[in-house]
């Protein structure tokens, strides 16, 4: 049975000095693997009793991030095995000094997707009361200004006033306006977490789960594949 994932893997690159520092990731072959191109990409491949490809999602990568790694695993043994990321390490050698990096499970990814929507629905529904607030407040028109005048009396006297006044008054139908304005945004904001949060996990289910690979059966294999 074959088995196509992707794996997350944060990166080290040499030379970096605290801004961001660019590589490119490519196969080496070493004894007992060979280097081919597959679908344009360069890939690493193992030929023994199981077969196993690895290739990068995309060959430039920045140092301290992450980057995608496409896991594909053949079963070519009379038993069942099981395969996930606890059965995958990754390293880098710099200047002959090995660094062990970090490869993410389904779970890690999958918490730490569920704790960025929460943090973005936070956010939302902040700009949500804010706009809720901005609405209610669109309703009032203020008016601002100043006046003066003179006046004469029979007996050629005078007197002259000036002052200033202000007046407030509120529009409901433009506020109600404005509330349902703000409401709809509010609602087309947090539609559109939920569906970004949808995708992102379905997207996460390309991450390795712990699956079994089948043995071979009658000199065929099963084909089992997450794009």
């Amino acid at each position: 049975m074959r088995i196509i994932t992707r794996v997350a893997i944060a990166m080290l690159i040499a030379g970096m000095q605290g801004c961001a520092t660019y590589g490119k990731v490519s196969g080496i072959a070493s004894d007992g693997q060979k280097s081919i191109f597959k679908d344009g990409r360069n890939t690493l491949l193992s030929i023994k009793q199981n077969t196993v490809a690895i290739a990068p999602e995309t060959e430039t990568v920045t140092s301290g991030q992450r980057g995608d790694f496409i896991v594909a695993v053949n079963n070519g043994t009379s038993q069942d095995i099981l395969f996930s990321t606890e059965d995958i390490s990754a390293s880098t050698n710099i200047n002959g000094q090995l660094t062990m990096l970090k490869v993410f499970s389904y779970d890690e990814l999958v918490a730490e997707e569920k704790k960025r929507q929460t943090w973005a629905a936070v956010a939302a529904a902040l700009q949500g009361v804010s706009d809720s607030m901005n609405a209610t407040n669109a309703g009032y028109s203020h008016t601002y200004g100043t006046y003066s005048g003179s006046a004469y009396s029979n007996t050629g006297k005078s007197a002259y006033g000036y002052g200033s006044y202000s007046s407030t008054t509120y529009n409901y139908a433009a506020a109600q306006a404005a509330r349902n304005a703000a409401e709809a945004k509010s609602e087309a904001r947090f539609a559109r977490l939920d569906a970004e949060g949808r995708e992102n996990l379905r997207n996460l289910s390309s991450t390795i789960l712990k699956k079994g690979l089948f043995a071979e059966y009658r000199g065929k294999k099963g084909v089992y594949e997450v794009t």
